[in-house]
């Protein structure tokens, strides 16, 4: 039915590297701070979101195309089975750029749908980033953080998204500013925080309340 773009060996075999742990702590953390009952994770790779926060006692249900997943649903995030309002917030977390940009209306406004107030969406952002991290004694005393973080980026604003790969699209490419996509998602929803992971600048966070 659904023409899956990355295998299921893929989420298992070398794929949970440093910057992808991570991720899964802002994904886990962004979702705790909204601090949801019930959870509509769509996109699940190997479930160690969900595992976690089932853990925390969240209420996650899960869809994904790819069956072989074994997600609680199968469903295109185009057209999703759920009522609307269904979930206190609703998590696409590197999804959204695996389908067509001219589709992304249809996916943000299942995403509006089905959240009563919440969304978490994150997406790649590529560039070239620079990055050094610092933490010495006494920083957090002197700081109240635990590092700081000196960063900043280039983006391929030049370079065309490789349709024939996975991503149809990412941010920073040619035709693909973060304005742009800043824009588009503020349609329909408020964008409350945007967060960047230390080490990790590939993924960019949006955390999103329903207009």
């Amino acid at each position: 039915m659904f023409k899956t773009q990355v295998p299921k060996e893929h989420y298992y075999n070398q794929y949970d590297d440093l910057p992808r742990f991570i991720s899964y702590y802002y994904q886990t953390d962004l979702v705790k701070q909204l601090n949801p009952t019930t959870v509509l994770e769509i996109g699940i790779g190997n479930k160690t979101t969900t595992n976690y926060l089932k853990q925390q006692g969240i209420q996650i249900t899960t869809c994904d195309f790819d069956q072989t997943l074994q997600p609680d649903y199968v469903a295109d995030i185009r057209k999703l089975p759920f009522q609307n309002n269904k979930y206190d917030c609703v998590m696409a977390c590197e999804i959204l750029e695996h389908i067509p940009y001219q589709d992304i209306d249809k996916a943000l406004n299942e995403i509006h749908r089905v959240t009563k107030k919440h969304a978490i969406i994150s997406l790649p952002y590529s560039s070239a980033a620079f990055e050094c991290t610092l933490r010495f004694p006494l920083i957090e005393k002197i700081f109240k953080k635990h590092f700081l973080n000196l960063f900043f980026r280039i983006p391929y604003f030049w370079i065309k998204p490789d349709t024939k790969g996975q991503h149809y699209w990412e941010i920073g490419r040619k035709g693909y500013p973060i304005k742009k996509i800043r824009n588009k998602l503020s349609e329909k929803f408020t964008i409350k925080k945007e967060t960047r992971p230390t080490m990790d600048a590939y993924h960019h966070f949006f955390t999103l309340e329903k207009k």
